[in-house]
């Protein structure tokens, strides 16, 4: 799969922990890695500092839509580059698909695809909260790069 240089992603190794007893990725730990890699997002693409979020402005990213297709498995040792393509914003909710490839595969081979929903709620009344001004425009601008993949 062809993705553009600028679209955020993360390769990383399967690493034991991650493993059932045939060796290969408990699924829970994939929605593990799907959290990581919008942590990373957040902080490397977006420059929102997510701890912070969290800890001093009391506000969170709570997953309120998962759909996951599995097309291959990924084992101990093998490698999975992890894909984050932005396909919408709302009031308070960030849509996006989560592609994962091969990575010990130069052409990228599709494994995985799924397709969330995260929103921007408080901590204190776990209601939604609208996204901030000072977000909103480097999301949007990751939108429009995301536009031909989607």
């Amino acid at each position: 799969m062809d993705l553009p240089e600028n679209i955020f992603s993360v390769t990383r190794k399967i690493r034991f922990a991650e493993s059932d007893p045939a060796g290969i990725v408990f699924y829970p730990e994939f929605f593990r890695m799907f959290n990581d890699l919008f942590e990373d997002w957040m902080e490397d693409e977006i420059g929102v500092d997510f701890s912070s979020q969290f800890l001093k402005h009391q506000r969170m990213f709570p997953l309120v839509h998962s759909e996951v297709d599995f097309k291959q498995s990924r084992a101990m040792g093998q490698s999975l580059t992890l894909v984050l393509v932005l396909t919408g914003l709302g009031r308070s909710t960030i849509r996006y698909s989560i592609i994962g490839l091969d990575g010990d595969d130069d052409g990228g081979r599709e494994i995985l695809r799924g397709e969330f929903v995260t929103c921007m709620a408080s901590k204190t009344t776990q209601k939604s909260l609208a996204l901030p001004d000072d977000m909103r425009p480097a999301m949007e601008a990751y939108l429009k790069r995301c536009e031909e993949i989607a």
